[in-house]
């Protein structure tokens, strides 16, 4: 087997399974083929999408703990089994016969008799000033996932699309000071509204146009008119996409021709990649919030 030195340390260059992405899912897939004494290589760019949160909720054992310190205690676990882990960017993946040749975007090249792709998603936020810069502090998505932290606030939904009241009245379980922002979901049904005022939630039609920011705080969110709406978080709901790039091209197109499960397979993203109409994904979005 060839060896070479990849971030200071000697490992091989052919692999039973390459694992393109070292989030959450990559390093679970790699701790479980490194426990089958397959040799394993995670290839990991340093972009995980719960970046910005502060902790991780709703995993057992886990909770609250900060995104990066849950993947250096992963790593460590793929490590401890044999697994071998580098930092860079995967440029292109494309077959050899009955393997598959990686290339990084440094020029080193790995070759594997699997590949394991796990990219992970992109959120995709709302076109309102200010909204990004608060990702995964004051401005949220899941209720499940961080609504505990905004108990009892002064709570918005921003809507953009047909799930904005669903959204809603499962924040209402949270906060009796609960606001929905119609912005751009469809206009409310007579149910919808009688839903709502049932639970006393206030609703305030048009345009959202900019989040109120003071020392580094969310205090408002204004609307287009002028109107502006005290509130000290805002759960929005991203469209979610599977993270593509010049890799996923070509995975896409150089690993979309099928072959039997004994042969050489790979896992890649969907065609469109697209993944919003999920439910709640994962208690380490980015917007799992401590």
């Amino acid at each position: 087997m060839v060896v070479t030195m990849m971030n200071n340390m000697t490992i091989a260059t052919a692999y039973d399974v390459v694992v393109i992405g070292g989030g959450a899912a990559g390093l679970s897939g790699a701790l479980t083929l490194a426990r089958s004494r397959r040799s394993v290589l995670v290839i990991d760019s340093g972009e995980p999408r719960n970046a910005p949160a502060a902790g991780v909720h709703g995993f057992l054992t886990r909770d609250g703990m900060n995104p990066k310190a849950l993947l250096e205690v992963g790593r460590a676990e793929v490590r401890g089994y044999g697994g071998y882990i580098v930092d860079g960017r995967v440029t292109s993946a494309s077959r050899d016969g009955d393997s598959f040749t990686v290339s990084l975007a440094d020029g080193r090249v790995v070759s594997a008799r699997r590949l394991l792709v796990t990219t992970g998603l992109i959120d995709e936020l709302p076109e309102v000033s200010g909204l990004r810069e608060r990702w995964g502090r004051d401005v949220l998505h899941c209720p499940y996932c961080h609504g505990w932290e905004v108990r009892d606030q002064a709570v918005g939904v921003l809507g953009t699309g047909p799930r904005a009241v669903h959204q809603a009245l499962l924040f209402r379980q949270l906060t009796s000071d609960l606001v929905l922002f119609t912005h751009t979901a469809p206009q409310l049904s007579e149910e919808q509204a009688e839903q709502l005022a049932a639970r006393e939630i206030r609703v305030f039609t048009g345009i959202v146009d900019s989040l109120e920011i003071v020392d580094d705080v969310l205090t408002g969110v204004r609307l287009r008119d002028g109107t502006l709406v005290a509130r000290q978080a805002l759960a929005v709901m991203p469209r979610s996409v599977a993270r593509s790039g010049a890799m996923a091209s070509t995975c896409s197109r150089s690993l979309r021709r099928g072959r039997s499960p004994s042969s050489s397979r790979a896992v890649t993203p969907s065609r469109t990649g697209d993944l919003s109409r999920r439910s709640c994904r994962s208690c380490t979005s980015p917007a799992s919030a401590g």
